[in-house]
């Protein structure tokens, strides 16, 4: 057999499976939030984060300090016993010196942390009204951590097998509302089943007897409890996860207190920047009205603010300008694109009629908004004939932008009329439930996109001269090639694989110039593809993944994609052939043979290991390294022959991404009974494409 030989200089240099991830990773903040216009100290804990040189916020006035905790491997291996449920990543810790603002909205915002590695996945930090009380992590029933005053945020963490006590004075009336924050400060625990804290909250009085109890509020995980006190007495608020597991990263905040709580508000539907009253149901609110005005379409958070402080952020959907919403409308109304329905199930309507005219062969689809908008509706939808004929019915449609949801429960119905007819349009509960809070949106549409895309990481690190990647993933279905478009990249910056073939992953690489300035800048990326009215243009929306239960990955959507430009390394490699030339190869070559060129700074004589870092079956590469005196290097790359034998058969070309990673090796790190090499640099080349043709 014979091989065929291109020429290539590259750029590269991921870890190698001896390599020791360099990465941060946030496990978790303890406490995860603070007081608005104070100073409050935090415990972050996570993996390579004691490499960490700056704190990231998403809002201007949250200002955060790092400081490094000197921890001895003796002090390390005490903290991490074998019984406590520990993971290795979260090993590091620092504390973090965080300055809130007075004039910083209460809710979450993302923090982040920088490192010359990069920087870390984000997690929630809270500002909110009251002053946070640190539990006594030895804390009984008989000897509970001691709630001098309300309002206040217990904050902590459960051990494994352990319970939480928090005791305070109540008086007889009162109507208390205790309300916990632990899945929405770590959303998914990728070891864990459940994947993710699963809280059990109750209130006993002086005596232990039982005043209220919760476990879930609704449908969400955290629980919340609104209960009127009884009598003059101590109360102990008592906390533990569902099955009794624990460790820091099932952390969380519980907001007690006569406090603001917004259990309903109606409506919940309306139009971005039109006026809207809204009556609101809860607990201490001292008003039962209030005047909105949506700022964006699409799904808003809203808070309520009173002498007390600021209440829960409630959900509040808008759709755009020029789309009409019509509310609790009569029996029978048409649903139109131009118009939007918002309507709810009720004792004597517990199935809901419409009416839409439905043209042959026109395809229709119909979006019902209900759960994501924080109702208690699990819709089910069914088109049918004036004769009563169903023709279409839908229960669950799966919203990959909701990645925070588990169990999706708002149907989209598609449906291709094959003669032009008038229709109608069902809703009803899947449990045949119904109330005000069983509310929901109708949108009917021409069309919808049939994927979503997604760009992770949401923060890209480049070293100046250097190249760094991050990757598409596309939900649903993309049939046709698309192109992506990136917005913000300053002059100088190059790409590659911007073009997308039909599938659901594809990396793609930007590289910056050697006289890059060592700054934080956002970009956008957007993706172009066919539709029926030509090209249509689409966001790609910045996400970090996180993983629940050894198994699903979800997209958690961050504030923005962001590029930081760090300090260049000694060394830079690049591709010695157009980068968006395909390097084709048939059934007959076995090898494909590649030319790495490495440009070092003077004084810089360490080798370097190359591989490949795009890792897959049908490829292989021998550790090979540029040393001291080259500046230049021919790789073999080897083709599995049998791993090809599932594409001889086809008639059209499959395509593989590859680069090309230049590694150099630095300290040995040994962690429990595994050793560890840590890379001192690396270096990567921009992505190419590798093409099997028959």
């Amino acid at each position: 057999m014979r091989s065929k030989k291109i020429l290539l200089v590259i750029v590269c240099a991921l870890l190698t499976s001896s390599l020791y991830a360099q990465k941060l990773s946030l496990g978790y903040l303890l406490p995860a939030g603070g007081e608005v216009g104070t100073t409050t100290v935090i415990e972050a804990g996570g993996l390579n984060i004691n490499k960490a040189t700056k704190v990231l916020f998403n809002h201007p006035g949250i200002k955060g300090e790092i400081e490094y905790i000197t921890e001895s491997a003796a002090e390390k291996k005490k903290r991490r016993r074998l019984n406590d449920q520990s993971s290795p990543q979260l090993a590091d810790r620092v504390k973090i010196h965080i300055r809130i603002a007075a004039n910083v909205p209460c809710g979450l915002y993302d923090l982040r942390l920088q490192g010359p590695a990069g920087v870390s996945n984000m997690l929630p930090f809270e500002v909110a009204s009251y002053p946070n009380l640190l539990e006594n992590e030895k804390s009984t029933l008989k000897k509970p951590n001691e709630v001098k005053s309300l309002p206040a945020v217990l904050c902590g963490y459960v051990a494994p097998g352990g319970v939480d006590y928090f005791r305070f004075s109540g008086k007889e009336g009162e109507k208390i509302v205790a309300s916990v924050k632990a899945r929405q400060l770590v959303p998914y625990i990728a070891d864990a089943v459940p994947g993710w804290f699963q809280p059990v909250l109750k209130i006993v009085d002086s005596r232990g007897r039982e005043v209220a109890y919760s476990d879930d509020y609704h449908h969400h995980v955290d629980p919340v409890i609104i209960t009127t006190l009884p009598k003059d007495d101590d109360y102990t608020v008592i906390i533990h996860d569902a099955i009794y597991r624990g460790r820091k990263d099932f952390n969380y905040r519980i907001h007690i207190g006569t406090i603001p709580f917004v259990t309903g508000r109606y409506p919940a539907y309306g139009v971005v920047g039109k006026r809207i009253s809204q009556r609101i149901e809860g607990a201490n609110l001292g008003s039962t009205t209030a005047k909105i005005k949506p700022t964006k379409a699409g799904y808003n958070h809203l808070t309520y603010t009173n002498a007390t402080g600021t209440s829960n952020a409630v959900s509040f959907y808008a759709v755009p300008k020029g789309v009409r919403v019509v509310h609790n409308p009569k029996a029978g109304a048409t649903l139109s694109t131009t118009t939007a329905i918002v309507d709810s199930l009720t004792a004597d309507g517990r199935v809901k009629q419409y009416k839409i005219y439905a043209e042959k062969k026109k395809p229709i689809f119909v979006e019902l908004i209900g759960r994501r908008n924080d109702s208690q509706i699990d819709a089910v939808m069914r088109l049918k004939t004036t004769m009563g004929k169903v023709v279409a019915m839908v229960d669950d449609t799966e919203d990959p932008m909701q990645g925070l949801m588990t169990f999706h429960a708002d149907p989209v119905l598609k449906y291709t009329p094959k003669v032009s007819d008038e229709m109608i349009l069902e809703v009803e509960d899947l449990h045949r439930r119904h109330g005000k809070d069983f509310h929901y949106m109708l949108r009917l549409h021409d069309q919808m996109p049939s994927f979503s895309a997604f760009v992770s990481p949401a923060n890209i690190t480049i070293p100046a001269g250097g190249t760094s990647t991050f990757r598409v993933d596309v939900t649903g279905r993309l049939r046709q090639p698309a192109n992506l478009v990136i917005d913000g990249l300053p002059r100088g910056f190059t790409t590659s694989a911007l073009r997308l073939r039909a599938g659901r992953r594809w990396n793609v690489s930007i590289t910056a110039p050697k006289d890059a300035e060592l700054k934080r800048f956002p970009i956008e990326v957007k993706m172009e593809y066919p539709s029926p009215g030509g090209r249509a243009r689409a966001d790609v929306v910045p996400v970090d993944k996180m993983m629940q239960a050894f198994y699903y990955t979800h997209y958690i959507q961050s504030a923005e994609l962001a590029v930081d430009i760090a300090k260049p390394s000694p060394y830079r490699m690049s591709l010695a052939f157009d980068i968006e030339q395909e390097v084709t190869f048939t059934a007959q070559d076995n090898v494909i043979s590649v030319k790495v060129l490495i440009e070092r700074d003077p004084g810089f004589t360490d080798p370097v290991e190359l591989l490949l870092g795009n890792k897959n079956k049908l490829f292989a590469l021998e550790p090979i390294s540029i040393l001291p005196e080259e500046n230049e290097k021919t790789i073999y790359i080897k083709v599995n022959e049998k791993g090809l034998e599932r594409f001889k058969n086809k008639k059209n070309p499959t395509y593989w991404q590859m680069n090309i990673v230049g590694t150099v090796k630095g300290e040995i790190q040994k962690v429990g009974k595994r050793t560890f090499q840590n890379a001192k640099y690396r270096e990567m080349t921009p992505y190419f494409l590798i093409k099997f043709q028959n």
